[in-house]
């Protein structure tokens, strides 16, 4: 079968494969705490028996579902005797991109096969600065869009006659379990599946629907319930958390705009163009474009629940990517069809440049520090019984994920304080030697010592008795506490070390 003149299903994958795995060993920074703190460092404690796990997996706000199954891939590592630190840090990224990989061939058949849906699925900066990592907004993104490729649309005169790919459903509540905020998305998409079926509105609703979300939900609740020990539904406890009780807004808030002005104007980049167009020709004409009506009402409710929300993320809104892109490639097939070849070269120019230089940038360059320092923390430790202290910001780089040595670390910590109180990386920066004393007054200090440039002149009476070993280039916008180099110290074990005073500079 051929999907697009001159484009045969197994070329199509090659060269979806061969970008994915591309963006894996090409993406080499630091973007967010939780592609290793949410996933990799907790497979890492399922699999090899040491690891961190953050207030929200005390709370039970996460599901196990993608940690378990990175946590396979550990536990295979582990007995076959591969388990390197470059495996334990690659593979778990090259499953995500064969994953996201899956979700690009099901974008293209989704849209008839069509060169231009290809070519923006591939060449879109964020998608390729997120396929690879283990994020759970790429898991989430990854099932939206294979779901959105079964969902029975009824586009066509014949399709009121054709029979329903209800496997759509069990994507959907996978989506929800992986991250609940996908929710309103399959909230409108449910309600016109049920508008415009041919099977039966109480057939759908209790021969499909219910039982797919019974099974499901009660497998993934015994998964978790299995993993916390306890009866527990994560959707809930994240609604109840991160909403009811609004903890999320915690760690910042924006605008109820956000994601309008900034969000996902800067997750578009140079693909805002098409996608307005789009989004204009679905206005002017919705009947002629009932698909696009339908996605346009999704993508619209979710901007607007999650507008809602203090707490916003570019990488919030990564699942409207294969939403806004379908309708980017609706205005440009028809247009191309009566271009001349220098403006279809032209177009295809442009998009490809707009987005490979923030796609390189973000992906080589901006946050690589964090990533860096771990291998040179996993040689410098003299021995299994050394530490290490990451004066830093919380979560500021990988942990056992990236080191796979069995060390004792301190990182501070940031979990949200109760009202009135001071969490311990705000007690840290207001008084770095008092916290230091404290800290290690009763026992042997570090062997080696992570921060930022930033923070050097604040600590120096602390690195007296340390040697800088290593001075790594970060970022070139340094904000509040990050700096623009990421500096390691170590102990020198023979100097005498005064214990520091009160009065640093602060």
């Amino acid at each position: 079968m051929v999907l697009a003149k001159g484009l045969k299903p197994t070329q199509v994958l090659a060269v979806i494969l061969s970008v994915r795995i591309l963006s894996v060993f090409l993406v080499q920074t630091w973007y967010v705490p939780d592609e290793y703190w949410q996933t990799l460092e907790v497979a890492h404690k399922q699999a090899f028996g040491y690891g961190v796990l953050t207030w929200e997996w005390q709370k039970g706000i996460r599901s196990y579902l993608y940690p378990s199954v990175i946590a396979v891939l550990y536990t295979i590592l582990k007995f076959t005797g591969l388990d390197y630190p470059q495996a334990v840090i690659f593979t778990p990224r090259i499953l995500q991109a064969l994953l996201s990989t899956a979700a690009d061939y099901s974008f293209y058949k989704w849209t008839g096969g069509r060169k231009w849906a290809l070519y923006l699925i591939l060449t879109s900066w964020f998608w390729f600065y997120t396929s690879g990592r283990t994020l759970l907004q790429t898991l989430e993104t990854v099932l939206v869009t294979i779901a959105l490729s079964k969902f029975p649309f009824k586009a066509g005169k014949l399709a009121q006659y054709e029979k329903e790919d209800n496997s759509w459903v069990w994507l959907a509540c996978l989506s929800v379990f992986v991250r609940p905020t996908s929710a309103p998305l399959w909230a409108v998409l449910g309600a016109y599946n049920l508008a415009t079926t041919n099977q039966g509105r109480p057939q759908l609703l209790l021969k499909t629907y219910l039982p797919i979300v019974l099974v499901s939900s009660a497998a993934l609740i015994a998964l978790d319930s299995f993993c916390y020990g306890r009866l527990i539904v994560t959707p809930w406890e994240f609604f109840r958390y991160n909403v009811l009780q609004d903890v999320s807004s915690f760690y910042g808030t924006h605008p109820w705009h956000w994601y309008i002005t900034q969000g996902l104007p800067a997750v578009l980049g140079v693909n805002i163009v098409p996608v307005v167009l789009g989004v204009v020709a679905v206005l002017r004409r919705p009947r002629e474009n009932r698909i696009g009506l339908v996605l346009l009402a999704a993508a619209a409710l979710h901007v607007a629940v999650h507008s809602l929300i203090p707490h916003k993320e570019f990488r919030f809104v990564l699942p409207l990517l294969p939403i806004l892109l379908y309708l980017a490639q609706d205005v440009l097939v028809p247009w191309s069809r009566k271009a001349f070849k220098w403006q279809l070269y032209l177009a295809a120019a442009a998009l490809l440049a707009g987005n490979l230089v923030p796609g390189l940038y973000l992906g080589l360059l901006h946050q690589r520090g964090a990533i860096d320092v771990m291998p040179l923390l996993r040689d410098a430790v003299p021995n299994n019984r050394s530490s290490i202290l990451f004066m830093m910001p919380c979560h500021s780089t990988p942990l056992y994920s990236h080191l796979h040595v069995n060390v004792t670390t301190r990182t501070l910590n940031c979990d949200p304080p109760q009202r009135g109180e001071m969490y311990e990386a705000e007690a840290f920066y207001n008084n770095p030697a008092r916290w230091w004393r404290l800290e290690y007054s009763t026992r042997q200090p570090p062997a080696l010592l992570v921060l930022f440039d930033v923070l050097r002149g604040r600590v120096e009476e602390l690195l007296r008795g340390y040697k800088l070993i290593h001075e790594l280039p970060h970022t070139q916008f340094p904000e509040r506490e990050v700096g623009e180099k990421i500096l390691v110290y170590q102990k020198i074990e023979a100097q005498a070390r005064a214990q520091p005073s009160d009065d640093i500079v602060q």
